[in-house]
């Protein structure tokens, strides 16, 4: 019996130690990770607008008034940027959506900017899908440089991946529509 307790102790320790060190590995990488990710959203944007001037930046799922019977209206948005672009006779304004979907293949966080009331690009800010490379070669990319013009073409190899990418640009578009077009571009 003896033998059995001494056994149950040392696996005990060693589980305990391993999970003091996964935890203190975490708290040490977390801050280092929340900042790779908002470098990444900040070079999205610099992509999409180069000549920015300013940004605002507004957090979706805090906002109440965003929701419908106790529903996100636009589920898959994070945040909504909007940029100042200086012109000659004046500023442009650009709006960039964060957006984050998953399914049971992996998640998918973009950035979707806004230009002339339709989307222009596509940015990907992670992507852990199963067919991920897949999904940006033969999706995100081809509707980047034109080769896809519509975004309801999801069959490129990574369907599901491709339809939780259109669900997030059809929020942002719906979002916009609905908030944005009004005030022109």
């Amino acid at each position: 019996m003896n033998k059995y307790l001494k056994v149950s102790l040392t696996l005990a320790t060693i589980a305990s130690g391993s999970a003091l060190l996964i935890g203190l590995m975490n708290l040490a990488t977390v801050g280092a990770i929340a900042a790779n990710k908002e470098n990444k959203i900040k070079n999205g944007i610099s992509r999409f607008y180069p000549e920015q001037y300013y940004y605002q930046y507004f957090e979706m799922k805090e906002n109440s008034d965003e929701l419908e019977d106790g529903k996100l209206l636009y589920p898959t948005i994070n945040s909504v940027y909007i940029v100042d672009v200086p012109r000659e006779e004046g500023y442009k304004r650009g709006y960039v959506y964060s957006t984050s979907a998953k399914n049971s293949y992996g998640q998918v966080d973009l950035l979707i900017s806004i230009k002339e009331a339709k989307i222009d690009e596509i940015y990907v800010v992670k992507n852990t899908e199963s067919y991920g490379q897949t999904l940006e070669d033969n999706y995100i990319n081809k509707y980047n440089n034109g080769y896809l013009k519509d975004l309801a073409d999801v069959k490129c190899g990574a369907t599901y991946g491709a339809k939780i990418v259109k669900e997030q640009c059809d929020d942002a578009m719906r979002h916009y529509t609905n908030n944005y077009a009004k005030e022109g571009e």
